[in-house]
């Protein structure tokens, strides 16, 4: 075998492999090929082609196909000596139809009052646990949709239990 001959080989091999690690597999969210990382060897080509990119206009019906909380927060507690750290709230969300979403905390009557964001993404949030020992601090974030023929609003609280006032505390 030349040169030649083996980084075909490796392509098509890799080619291949990509295509065997996409399918059966349980996932949330489909990949496709512009999607995966290259396993093509350097020199070699590929017959995968780049898919066209998308438009940015809304079309269709606005739909919030997903808004949900994907990492519950955690006050912080402990003493100095053993202390576990907060936990942020993470939240996720996917729409159609729409531009973008603007995002609210504790604010829903104001859309987009902590910022407009893109029509899917997650943000991480750093959660407030300033109440008193034994308590429970909420949250709400709201998105609104931007952009679409309808407006969509929908909403996620999320809770924690303050342990105690922290290091220095009373």
């Amino acid at each position: 075998m030349n040169r030649r001959t083996v980084r075909l080989s490796m392509a098509a091999a890799a080619i291949a492999l990509t295509a065997l690690g996409t399918t059966g597999c349980s996932s949330d969210t489909a990949e496709t090929p512009s999607d995966s990382p290259s396993l093509v060897p350097a020199g070699a080509t590929s017959s995968l082609k780049p898919s066209p990119t998308k438009n940015s206009k809304p079309s269709g019906t606005t739909k919030i196909v997903e808004f949900k909380i994907v990492q519950q927060p955690k006050c912080p507690e402990g003493t100095a000596v053993f202390r576990a750290d907060a936990v942020p709230v993470i939240i996720k969300w996917k729409v159609t139809g729409a531009t973008g979403v603007g995002l609210s905390v504790d604010n829903p009557e104001l859309p987009g009052s902590y910022g407009n964001y893109p029509a899917s993404g997650t943000e991480t949030f750093t959660f407030s646990c300033g109440g008193p020992v034994g308590s429970v601090e909420t949250h709400t974030y709201t998105i609104t949709t931007i952009g679409g023929k309808q407006t969509k609003r929908a909403e996620v609280k999320a809770s924690a239990k303050v342990m105690d006032t922290g290091i220095g505390g009373n």
